[in-house]
């Protein structure tokens, strides 16, 4: 039987001059709901980077992400994924937290 994704919580979080995880600044939530196994978001206003290799990014290094771009994390990346405005314009990722892991969102697994 396929697994059905429920949505337990929603955030936005704005993305500004400091690096942050999805929980920083004025997030809706400052920690993941019980039983969140991802997190599935949209960045809306400007674009971010991104990076979870333990270093925090910068507005010239990390994965660039747009703006109407999707952004998808799976629960051991809630705290370690850190993420900073793009340019002199803030961003926000406004998303859900779901009860199943991101393969199953995305219907690669059921």
């Amino acid at each position: 039987m396929a697994r059905q994704p429920q949505a337990l919580d929603y955030t936005s979080v704005t993305i500004a001059d400091s690096a942050i995880n999805i929980f920083g600044n004025d997030a809706l939530v400052t920690s993941a709901p019980t039983g969140a196994r991802s997190f599935a978001g949209t960045i809306e206003t400007a674009a971010i980077r991104a990076r979870g290799d333990g270093t925090d990014p910068t507005a010239s290094e990390g994965m660039l992400i747009g703006n109407g771009d999707q952004v998808y994390l799976g629960e051991s990346e809630f705290d370690s994924m850190k993420f900073i405005r793009d340019t002199s314009t803030s961003g926000v990722l406004k998303g859900h937290f779901y009860n199943v892991e991101v393969d199953v969102i995305l219907g690669k697994v059921s």
